[in-house]
């Protein structure tokens, strides 16, 4: 079992491979907040009602405050959405 999580994050179309270690992270909006300078991004700080993390995990909508950065994220593409905020 690898120690290592790999997916793709979209950004206003650019894609960038990203390799985190496990348990680096609490949850994709953290990930996303602390490496990427998103204004306005997560600002509701993890509560799920607001919308201001919402992704697209291989097409599917998701709050990515709710989104644990695990093996389940493994060789997925996460499209961050414009901002809604």
């Amino acid at each position: 079992m690898s120690d290592t999580i790999d997916f793709i994050l979209v950004l206003d179309g650019k894609e960038y491979a990203v390799r985190m270690d496990k348990g680096q992270h609490i949850s994709l909006m953290t990930l996303i907040s602390d490496h990427l300078p998103i204004s306005g991004f997560g600002l509701c700080s993890g509560m799920g009602g607001c919308g201001t993390c919402l992704v697209e995990i291989d097409g599917e909508p998701a709050l990515s405050c709710g989104v644990p950065v695990n093996a389940d994220l493994s060789d997925t593409i996460i499209v961050i959405q414009e901002a809604r905020f």
